[in-house]
């Protein structure tokens, strides 16, 4: 073979080989830009629905002037608006206690009261419960303070405790003869003064007329539930979040949600916001049941609440 024509060949050879190797390093880079771009997408997608999230629950609030609270937990977020204007010291201690700047009694302990607990008792479609004191990993008790529950609001005062077919009222869960002389009569002779069986013979006619005058208020009042005025409470229904009684008339830090219309808690517990986004988040963690003396490891941890 001529010299000539080697070197030609060799050239060639070389350019082929240079020409492959570059191709293969524009390959290289648009597979890198391209994983890089799908990163960067996946990142603002993820971002942009976690806003989203947010962005539909300002939408859905009642007053956008209201807290909004972001719960975070091992199911997801959920959003909830607090009730500054129908239980305002029962939501300004909520915030205290979320935010971390709540005073417990007897410790200079700062600590952001809900965040890594659980949804300690779940009953299956009905209510899930969160924050008892009892279960709190650093043993933090805060104090109770006044309910604040507007009674005549709910209607309470107009619902007679019995129907006209002589019915309990279903919201006050009666179910046996234990159960009415338990809520209803022994509170009604305590509040009535009557003491010994000679006072309830000598008022029993009193006493009649009494229980075919009362109204649900009535009953619950004597069971030591305090009910104040134009604070506007709505009743208990799907998504609403309230503060547990921890005695009648006093709110401790334990917190129900609802996951449909509960009149049997109207009255008895105070009312401080509503789920307004995240209401399937809600239903997933309420669709099993949960009992901390026996299923505890089964409960929705609680990873963070923050105010937004």
């Amino acid at each position: 073979m001529k010299p000539h024509s080697l070197a030609v060949d060799s050239m060639r050879a070389f350019n082929a080989d240079a020409v492959s190797r570059q191709c293969s390093n524009i390959r290289q880079r648009a597979l890198i830009t391209l994983i890089t771009l799908v990163a960067i997408l996946l990142v603002f997608f993820s971002n942009t629905a976690l806003h989203a999230d947010e962005a539909r629950a300002r939408a859905a609030m009642a007053d956008p002037e209201n807290p909004l609270v972001a719960v975070f937990t091992s199911k997801g977020a959920f959003y909830i608006e607090l009730y500054t204007r129908s239980a305002p010291r029962n939501v300004a201690r909520f915030i205290a206690l979320v935010s971390g700047d709540y005073d417990f009694p007897g410790t200079e302990l700062k600590s952001r009261y809900y965040d890594q607990s659980s949804f300690h008792t779940v009953v299956p479609g009905r209510t899930l419960r969160a924050g008892n004191p009892a279960l709190n990993r650093f043993g933090l008790q805060p104090a109770s303070i006044r309910a604040e529950i507007d009674g005549a609001a709910l209607g309470l005062d107009t619902r007679p405790l019995f129907s006209s077919s002589a019915e309990v009222d279903p919201s006050l869960a009666i179910a046996n003869r234990e159960d009415f002389e338990r809520e209803i009569l022994a509170p009604l002779y305590l509040v009535e003064g009557i003491n010994t069986a000679q006072a309830l013979r000598n008022q029993s006619e009193q006493m009649m007329q009494r229980l075919q005058q009362m109204s649900v208020l009535d009953v619950l009042e004597n069971l030591g539930h305090r009910y104040s005025l134009a604070l506007g409470t709505q009743p208990i229904t799907q998504g609403t979040v309230a503060l547990m009684t921890t005695t009648p008339g006093e709110t401790g830090v334990e917190l129900v949600i609802s996951l449909l219309p509960s009149p049997w808690l109207d009255g008895r517990v105070t009312p401080i916001g509503n789920v307004v986004d995240g209401m399937s988040v809600i239903g997933e963690i309420g669709s099993i049941e949960v009992n901390p003396r026996r299923n505890a490891e089964l409960g929705t941890t609680i990873y963070s609440m923050r105010i937004l």
